[in-house]
């Protein structure tokens, strides 16, 4: 029966595919691709892979159990990740939560809302659009019971109400980040502040090469003050010294998570250090794992994609740069501090899958509506084909 449960699950997402078909939201070429995805779901976990090789899944669909069953704020519940992922997917129309597969449904309907409402913003086409609907880690982590997907759709609604000037809603649909992903949160505020200090016809554009001294530096201690992101107590210091501490505490543990020991873990100790790890983490976090480092099917399959989407970014931004360099080269230093504060902390390849995915989409979807506002530029195809 509980399969039935499920069934029940996927016809309700493919119901929203059939509506937003009837009325025309989409094309009917979109509308088969998400009815596909629709019951992804069914062929991930216990038949491509095994749902303990995400074994947090069960704590979330647990967690979403219990809220769905009224018990919102169950004291047995000690995850509040867990707890406010749930609160929000509480809220879909999807009927069960009886199996670990049954939250991927949640998040494909979740996948759905965002993509219906970027797609009526009329910005979304050519490689972007097919970005959106075929980036392989897109599509398999928003098939399962995790919460990245929810993280993913409070940080696309942030930086779209910012870019519309809505700037008071871009602050309010990110106050759960604060609790579902601390760090995230913290990553969002730093990109609004320079989104809104680095714009155009201002003093900080007058002098924007001048402020590259400033920014650099500036990279470099926002990643070692957010490195405490995983402490129970987020207070920032100004001490270098404590921060690397607290960073190599981190790094530390997510290394003996990985290799379950730290006997060969080399540590952060200095300035000079720390700028010369932060220079190959970002590009290295990126495309890893290389294709001699994968020991599985998986991990082949992850480098495969690591490669075509690193190609595919080098050609959006190239793209993109030609339209207005300033623009690009804002959006792509705040990506490049997300890859590089994941980088230097996070050593598993499944966890810097599901950790840059997130920021990869964040970085197309910003800059392509901003050039849409402000151009009304569309990007075509990555490739023209004549004959």
């Amino acid at each position: 029966m509980e399969i039935l449960s499920d069934v029940v699950n996927a016809l309700v997402c493919f119901l929203g595919v059939i509506i937003a078909l009837r009325i025309r939201i989409i094309p009917i070429w979109i509308g088969y691709i998400l009815s596909i995805y629709s019951f992804l779901p069914f062929f991930l976990n216990d038949f491509l892979f095994p749902a303990t090789y995400m074994s947090d899944q069960f704590l979330y669909t647990s967690t979403l159990e219990q809220v769905r069953s009224l018990n919102y704020f169950n004291h047995e519940i000690v995850n509040p990740k867990s707890l406010y992922t749930a609160w929000i997917l509480s809220i879909l129309p999807i009927p069960f939560v009886e199996t670990v597969k049954s939250m991927g449904f949640y998040n494909r309907f979740l996948f759905l809302i965002i993509f219906l409402w970027l797609y009526n913003k009329n910005f979304l086409s050519g490689m972007t659009l097919s970005f959106i609907l075929f980036y392989p880690s897109l599509v398999l982590y928003t098939s399962l019971s995790l919460r990245e997907p929810t993280t993913l759709f409070l940080m696309i609604l942030g930086i779209i109400f910012f870019i519309d000037k809505k700037y008071f809603c871009s602050f309010i649909v990110i106050i759960p980040l604060n609790y579902i992903k601390y760090q995230n949160f913290l990553l969002m505020i730093i990109s609004y502040a320079v989104l809104f200090i680095y714009r155009k016809k201002t003093v900080a554009y007058k002098y924007r090469y001048l402020l590259i001294i400033f920014l650099i530096p500036t990279l470099f201690f926002v990643i070692v003050t957010l490195s405490i992101f995983s402490l129970k107590n987020y207070q920032l210091s100004l001490n270098l010294s404590e921060n690397l501490l607290l960073l190599n505490k981190i790094r530390s543990s997510f290394y003996f998570q990985n290799f379950g020991n730290v006997d060969l873990y080399q540590s952060i100790s200095s300035f000079q250090n720390l700028v010369s790890s932060s220079i190959t983490a970002p590009i290295y976090f990126l495309i890893k794992p290389f294709p001699w480092e994968a020991n599985n099917l998986f991990q082949i399959i992850q480098s495969l994609e690591n490669i075509i989407v690193l190609i595919f970014l080098i050609v959006f931004t190239k793209k993109a740069f030609n339209q207005d360099s300033f623009i690009t080269s804002r959006w792509l230093f705040l990506f490049t501090i997300s890859m590089t504060l994941y980088g230097l902390v996070v050593f598993n390849y499944g966890t810097a899958s599901r950790y840059k995915f997130t920021f990869i989409v964040i970085y197309v979807v910003g800059v392509s509506y901003e050039l849409y506002k402000i151009y009304g530029y569309r990007f075509g195809k990555i490739f023209k084909i004549k004959f």
